[in-house]
């Protein structure tokens, strides 16, 4: 279902339901109060009806048996009794066979309170009256028709009313859903516009402030990041296609021309030591690749590791591939700072040998290796004095396969770094690159220590 239809739907039923709440406590409370109304009323005619007969019964002996029964009738389906102190029946305006029924609700009465209750459709009070000494009970009963009728025209508005109301909630719905949707229906519009040749487009942000501007601007940053990766993806693509395709081609020619061309075993063998040197350049090439996207999937498993003995390591392989080589490491810790990290310990020790094998390939002078460990993180700083990175490269040294300008004649494919800084963001860790042209270069690793 959209979520339109359900916002409709779910709008509706609530209004409709605050709606037929509203109207039943509007009839509820009239109802109450056209009650009260008529008990007011009944108990105002059985007051009036004490003062005018009981008050009079002493102009002559046979007073109630000649009064008229039709007197002092204003309610619809009127009844008005009175009975002395003794229960007697003394007077009424009708014949009433309810004589019982009305005499045993005069022990209803408590503190002269009067006493309401109902017979059938009617509708009765019961009030106690004194008159000279003498306790009287008066009943005073009708239906109250005018009242029911207000009620019954009420129930036929209020119904009438929550008819059109709902119709109204439902457009009045429809309309508002389809106004706060419309944003979303544009960045929909709009991200059917973007493709793959088209990732420099961006939806509109709105007013930058409310939940669905938030969502555009989210959207428009991970285009930003998609952007990037697909940027990076050609550059990759496009630098391992020639990386791959040099080697290849050089061997190919190599061959075809030792095969057309060489006629002795001299010239055989020349031809396949170029070819083995040119495999081999591929071999590593492909090897460096391959721990790129072993590291990048993520399935490494981590235990804690001992980052001074992996650093030991990258340092000991170092020196046996730069046999005269000053590689001094100079080391600090904090009082009771861990060396202890969450890692894989091969590929924390590829990642120190990548930043030394670097430092020592680009520099011909001694490599300062420093160890911190402090409380909550250890960092290890590799600094050379070699050629330094081009300010225009250091944005992208550590994309895969991208080398600077200034290294050319210098074996290389521009992975290291790349596997490096994907060993760091496995590990929770950074790599730091700052660097002067002529002057050297500092690495800075920071890993989290483990408590």
């Amino acid at each position: 279902m959209l979520i339109r239809n359900r916002l409709t739907i779910s709008f509706t039923l609530l209004a409709t339901a605050i709606q037929i709440t509203l109207s039943l406590l509007v009839w509820y409370f009239y109802s109450l109060y056209r009650q009260e109304e008529f008990y007011n009323k009944l108990e105002g005619k059985a007051r009036v009806t004490g003062r005018v007969l009981i008050s009079r019964r002493h102009l002559h002996d046979d007073f109630f048996e000649n009064m008229v029964r039709t007197d002092l009738l204003t309610i619809v389906d009127e009844q008005l009794s009175i009975y002395d102190s003794q229960r007697n029946l003394v007077f009424t305006n009708r014949n009433l066979k309810e004589s019982d029924y009305y005499k045993g609700q005069i022990d209803q009465l408590t503190a002269n309170v009067p006493f309401e209750f109902k017979s059938g459709r009617l509708e009765s009070i019961l009030i106690p009256y004194r008159d000279r000494g003498q306790l009287f009970y008066i009943f005073a009963s009708g239906y109250d028709r005018i009242g029911f009728d207000k009620l019954g025209t009420l129930q036929q508005i209020l119904m009438l009313a929550n008819l059109l109301g709902f119709a109204l909630i439902v457009l009045a719905g429809w309309y508002f859903s389809g106004r706060v949707l419309k944003p979303i229906s544009q960045i929909v519009d709009e991200v059917e516009q973007i493709t793959a040749t088209h990732l420099h487009k961006r939806v509109q942000e709105g007013n930058r402030r409310d939940e669905i501007a938030q969502l555009a601007m989210t959207f428009n940053q991970m285009l930003f990041r998609l952007e990037d990766a697909f940027v990076s993806q050609r550059s990759f693509v496009s630098h391992a296609s020639h990386e791959l395709r040099t080697p290849l081609t050089n061997t190919l020619g190599t061959l075809e021309t030792s095969l057309r061309y060489d006629q002795n075993p001299d010239d055989w063998r020349d031809s396949m030591e170029v070819a083995v040197d040119e495999l081999k350049k591929l071999i590593l090439l492909t090897n460096g690749l391959l721990g790129l996207a072993k590291v990048t999937d993520g399935t490494v498993a981590l235990t804690p590791v001992q980052v001074d003995d992996c650093l030991l390591t990258a340092i000991g392989q170092v020196q046996t591939k730069y046999p005269g080589r000053s590689l001094p490491l100079r080391f600090t810790t904090a009082d009771e700072a861990s060396m202890t990290v969450k890692g894989n310990a091969t590929l924390l020790t590829t990642a120190f040998l990548n930043v030394l094998d670097n430092a020592c390939k680009y520099s011909g002078e001694a490599v300062s290796v420093q160890l911190q460990s402090l409380n909550e993180e250890i960092v290890v700083t590799v600094t050379d004095q070699g050629r330094g990175i081009a300010e225009t490269d250091t944005a992208h040294i550590l994309d895969p396969l991208y080398r600077g300008k200034n290294v050319e004649g210098v074996p290389g494919y521009g992975i290291g770094l790349a596997v490096t800084q994907k060993i760091m963001e496995l590990h929770q860790g950074t790599i730091q690159i700052s660097s002067r042209v002529n002057e050297g270069t500092s690495v800075t690793i920071r890993l989290p220590a483990q408590a």
